[in-house]
């Protein structure tokens, strides 16, 4: 049994080749500075768009930044993926206020953030960088984790504490979920083991009749905004 809110990803392999008649045209460095900054999607995931030596590169939540290319003012393309990010809305100094990834079929929008938002976001950023370094769980998941599969077996999940895409996800779920939880008896231990590099603690969850391997991410706020498991 596997549940998670799952994200939308830019880079998920085996990726698609791009479409071959799209053709790349060159822009200046001050034109691409305009597109730098960081856009929530409604998912509440983040894109952050970076110049780097006179290269666009978008980075989708915690995954590995990718290139981007110009091809034309407002329409990008990763050559590692078929997909388009859209740069659309100046405000007065110039620089686009919403991005809209085209993928799939699909078109999702994203808010630039405000300065002060972007900086909190970057912040968060560098500490789970320094936290994956160090291989450290985040403050609160092994709580949370464990209040999670409490209410789960008791078939009383806190949707409170979920995001709203996992709490949509759980009940989607709990007739499934609740029985497995629950026919494996007491929780006897739960012992962290990583931080893996989409950002999930991982821990092992041992029960009287089983054990589960448990990732979860906790979003800035506490909540969990995502969790998944599956037996050990």
């Amino acid at each position: 049994m596997l549940f998670r809110f799952a994200l939308l990803a830019l880079l998920a392999g085996p990726c698609l080749a791009q479409d071959t008649a799209r053709k790349e045209i060159t822009l200046d460095a001050k034109t691409l500075s305009r597109y730098v900054g960081t856009y929530r999607m409604a998912s509440g995931a983040n894109m952050f768009i970076t110049l780097d030596n006179n290269q666009l590169l978008s980075k989708l939540g915690n995954q590995q930044a990718i290139p981007i290319f110009p091809e034309s003012k407002t329409m990008f393309f990763p050559k590692v993926v078929n997909a388009e990010l859209e740069f659309t809305k100046d405000d007065d100094q110039g620089r686009p206020t919403e991005l809209i990834l085209h993928q799939g079929g699909r078109d999702m929008p994203a808010k630039r953030l405000d300065d002060a938002e972007a900086k909190k976001v970057a912040d968060a950023a560098a500490a789970f960088a320094k936290r994956f370094k160090d291989q450290t769980a985040a403050p609160g998941s092994e709580a949370a984790l464990r209040k999670m599969v409490e209410d789960l077996a008791q078939g009383k999940p806190n949707y409170d504490m979920m995001s709203p895409g996992l709490a949509e996800a759980t009940r989607n779920q709990l007739p499934q979920m609740q029985p497995m939880i629950a026919q494996l008896g007491a929780l006897q231990s739960v012992t962290f083991k990583s931080v893996g590099p989409g950002g999930a603690d991982v821990y092992s969850v041992k029960f009287e009749k089983g054990a589960l391997e448990y990732r979860i991410w906790l979003s800035p706020d506490g909540k969990v905004d995502s969790a998944n498991f599956h037996p050990e």
